[in-house]
């Protein structure tokens, strides 16, 4: 019988120390920061900042070669221009002025 008196108070003091745990506590008036500003009212702040570091580390960092150009656009670049001097050739070919073949005023 003193077994089963002793084995529910030491379950019921168990139980006891479960529930503090889980419970809410009171937070006291000392706890809270003399600050009357949020937590979070920095977090613009910082992101600011991260953002102008990233950008001020990508213009230091940035490979010199590459600055506004990808390859894709200088080689389309380079095809245009071989394709405008091709044409620019064929068009001067065409024009080219000398003289008609059934002309006979050279000859005399």
């Amino acid at each position: 019988m003193f077994q089963r008196l002793l084995l529910v108070a030491v379950l019921a003091f168990a139980a006891l120390l479960s529930i503090e745990a889980f419970s809410v506590r009171p937070v006291l008036p000392s706890t809270f920061s003399a600050s009357t500003t949020s937590l979070f009212a920095s977090r613009t702040n910082a992101k600011k900042q991260k953002i102008k570091r990233n950008r001020e580390n990508m213009r230091k960092f940035a490979s010199p070669g590459r600055r506004g150009t990808s390859r894709r656009k200088t080689l389309k670049r380079a095809q245009a221009s071989k394709a405008r001097q091709e044409e620019n050739e064929f068009i001067a070919k065409c024009f080219i002025t000398g003289p008609a073949p059934n002309d006979s005023s050279d000859d005399e």
